[in-house]
C-alpha cells in the first residue's frame, strides 16, 4: 500500500537527499517549497507523513508542523532542520509543536529510513519485498512555488507571440 508524504523544503540538494534515503517504490512524495503551498496541498490530499524543514521562506516549520498536528492528527511529522546551535529545539518540536520526530542535517540515511518505517507501521516484510535498489522507484512530485509560477506567467505574458487579449463584456 503506497504511502504518501508530503515534503516542505527549499533546499534542491535535501530534497533529492530526501528522495535518495527513500527511495522505497511504497513512497509516493509530494514536494512542497513554502508553507502556503503545504497547506493547500494538505486541503485536498491524504498524506502519511509530512516532513518539514524547520526554516522555510516566509515562515518556520514549527508552525506548519502544530498546523497540521492540529487539523490532521492522523498524519505524522518529522522535522528536519541544519545543525542548530540549541539542543532544546528538538524538545520543542516534539513537545510544543507536535512532530513525531526531529533530525539533523546531514540526515543519517538507515536511522531515518528506520523511523519513517516505525512511523508509518510498515512491516518488515514490506520493507523486505520492495528492498532497496540503486534505481529510485518513488514517485516524486515537485510543485514550483507562487513565485516560480509567477515568474513563468511573467515571460509568457512579456513574448511577442503571446498577445494579450483582453475581453470586454460590457
Amino acid at each position: 500500500m503506497k504511502k504518501n508524504i508530503l515534503l516542505v523544503e527549499y533546499s534542491t540538494a535535501a530534497i533529492e537527499s530526501v528522495q535518495q534515503i527513500l527511495h522505497h517504490k511504497i513512497f509516493d512524495i509530494t514536494v512542497a517549497r513554502s508553507e502556503d503551498l503545504a497547506k493547500n496541498l494538505l486541503a485536498k490530499f491524504r498524506f502519511d507523513l509530512l516532513i518539514t524543514e524547520t526554516l522555510l521562506p516566509k515562515s518556520h516549520g514549527f508552525f506548519l508542523s502544530r498546523y497540521v498536528a492540529d487539523h490532521f492528527p492522523g498524519t505524522k511529522i518529522i522535522v528536519i532542520s541544519e545543525k542548530l546551535k540549541k539542543e532544546d529545539h528538538k524538545d520543542e518540536a516534539v513537545t510544543e509543536h507536535g512532530a513525531d520526530d526531529f533530525f539533523e542535517k546531514p540526515l543519517h540515511v538507515k536511522k531515518f529510513q528506520q523511523r519513517v518505517f516505525e512511523l508509518l507501521d510498515i512491516p518488515e516484510e514490506e520493507i523486505e519485498e520492495g528492498a532497496y535498489t540503486s534505481d529510485i522507484t518513488t514517485r516524486l512530485h515537485k510543485i514550483p512555488s507562487k513565485e516560480e509560477l509567477d515568474a513563468v506567467g511573467k515571460k509568457i505574458k512579456n513574448r511577442p507571440d503571446h498577445p494579450i487579449i483582453e475581453i470586454d463584456l460590457d
